[in-house]
């Protein structure tokens, strides 16, 4: 009798392994075939903030995401210059912060002075995530490249106005 009490044990926690790991897989299934019906929404999201306000006008481009068994595609539906951007006003040096749902295993950030220059530089921080507005006046462009290794990459776009302090001030 001792011995079949072990060998029985045994039995069920397999078993309940194999549920738990079938269940999860089927778990998983689910939420791949829901997200590649509406993939917009199981992209990470970008929030921006600059001097501690939110910036909502962020846009989000274009993307390529592989979900579990498809890769979903979305190019650019309009090009850089026709980019529905509002240029948010800000303050001069003003600490820009970027916070992503999901932590992106490579970032670039690049910049444009103007609507519509399409000349890009990639901002030199160390931490691609934080740095400062210009302190010149004059709108600027911001082009967020974030990958998340085995997942995908995605294409956002905002824009900043960097106000003149004295203009700002009525002087």
């Amino acid at each position: 009798m001792k011995t079949k009490q072990p060998a029985t044990l045994l039995k069920k926690l397999v078993l309940g392994a194999v549920l738990i790991f079938l269940s999860a897989c089927v778990t998983m299934f689910i939420k791949e075939s829901l997200d590649t019906k509406d993939p917009e929404s199981a992209l990470p999201l970008l929030t921006v903030t600059c001097g501690g306000v939110p910036i909502t006008d962020v846009y989000r481009a274009g993307y390529e995401w592989n979900f579990f068994a498809t890769v979903e595609r979305r190019t650019p539906q309009l090009q850089e210059d026709d980019l529905p951007l509002v240029p948010v006003d800000v303050r001069g040096q003003a600490d820009v912060k970027l916070d992503f749902s999901a932590q992106p295993t490579e970032l670039r950030v690049l910049r444009a002075q103007g609507m519509h220059s399409g000349e890009y530089l990639e901002l030199a921080n160390e931490d691609p995530t934080s740095f400062r507005t210009p302190s010149v006046p004059g709108v600027y462009v911001y082009k967020v490249l974030a990958t998340w290794r085995g997942r995908g990459n995605i294409q956002y776009y905002f824009a900043l106005q960097v106000k003149d302090e004295l203009a700002a001030a009525g002087r």
